[in-house]
């Protein structure tokens, strides 16, 4: 059996980063190393880990964000196949060995990502992430119009990685999209509809700091039209940028600025009919939108 190497990036969360090793550690595919990267914890991490002995790879490093200890992750990774979770997710049991599976039966896929059920901070089963627009193939043209990957669900070829490069230390909230954008140009995407990750969603991160991620993300979309000028869902691209984060403004209260980006969502891609229509329900059925949109929003923001 191939060898699959699992990288988990921890910082100050030690009780999670237990449950998300254990929840490796348990799984039904027998050939996995574990790498967790210590990104300069102050809590009890290193003692929690070092609980592990020889089960793990534990690596301590100053902090310098996710990305930078994914990166060191990769850099260390012995296996042909490479799959991340974040220090507060989990796996069900099967997950490692049904992406194996999959990628086996696959060839021509490079990476597969699949659902996840979303938790709260005990553990309990809250929603499922099962994006609609989740498909197999060339998924380019779709995934620079919003992101539709689940973050810790994703199993990649080492040397598909490779080729695409790792991940951007420039920046957090979007960097997984951003991998996920220069993966799809190099290689066709698989989908597994189980969902096989628990996603915790209690932190925020996107919500939380909105003029940070709202930066971010627009470097990412601005990267992949630097690199990509022809595709033609450029405009629609942009457009829905603003859109995301008119729904965001919504949802905080900013009025203002949720009109400034509806018109500037407009101005990019006039027939985006889901303008019209949040604009619509923004003066109709205020109440109604609030409820949608929290929901939604606060749930698969990433983290």
């Amino acid at each position: 059996m191939k060898k699959v190497t699992v990288i988990i990036p921890a910082y100050n969360k030690a009780d999670y980063t237990r449950l998300t090793v254990d929840s490796v550690l348990a799984q039904t595919y027998p050939n996995i190393e574990v790498i967790v990267v210590d990104d300069g914890s102050r809590d009890q991490t290193p003692q929690a880990m070092g609980e592990y002995g020889n089960r793990i790879h534990y690596i301590q490093k100053t902090n310098g964000g996710a990305c930078s200890a994914r990166n060191e992750g990769i850099r260390r990774a012995t296996g042909e196949y490479l799959a991340f979770v974040d220090c507060d997710d989990l796996y069900y049991p099967e997950k490692i060995g049904h992406c194996v599976d999959y990628l086996e039966k696959n060839p021509r896929f490079g990476f597969v990502y699949t659902a996840a059920s979303f938790i709260d901070e005990h553990g309990s089963i809250v929603g499922q992430y099962d994006h609609p627009r989740s498909k197999e193939g060339n998924i380019t043209a779709s995934l620079i119009l919003g992101n539709f990957i689940c973050n810790s669900t994703v199993m990649i070829k080492r040397t598909v990685l490779d080729k695409a490069g790792y991940f951007d230390e420039k920046i957090f909230p979007p960097a997984d999209w951003d991998l996920w954008l220069r993966l799809s140009q190099v290689t066709e995407a698989g989908y597994i509809k189980d969902p096989l990750t628990k996603y915790r969603v209690t932190d925020n991160y996107t919500f939380n700091r909105l003029e940070l991620s709202r930066r971010e993300e627009l470097y990412v979309v601005d990267k992949f039209f630097r690199s990509n000028p022809d595709m033609s869902s450029k405009k629609q691209a942009y457009s829905n940028f603003y859109l995301r984060y008119a729904l965001c403004d919504y949802l905080k209260k900013d009025r203002k600025q949720f009109w400034s980006d509806c018109l500037s969502s407009l101005k990019e891609y006039p027939g985006n009919m889901k303008v019209y229509a949040i604009a619509l329900s923004a003066v109709v059925v205020p109440w109604w939108l609030k409820a949608v949109l929290t929901k939604k929003i606060l749930r698969v923001s990433q983290k």
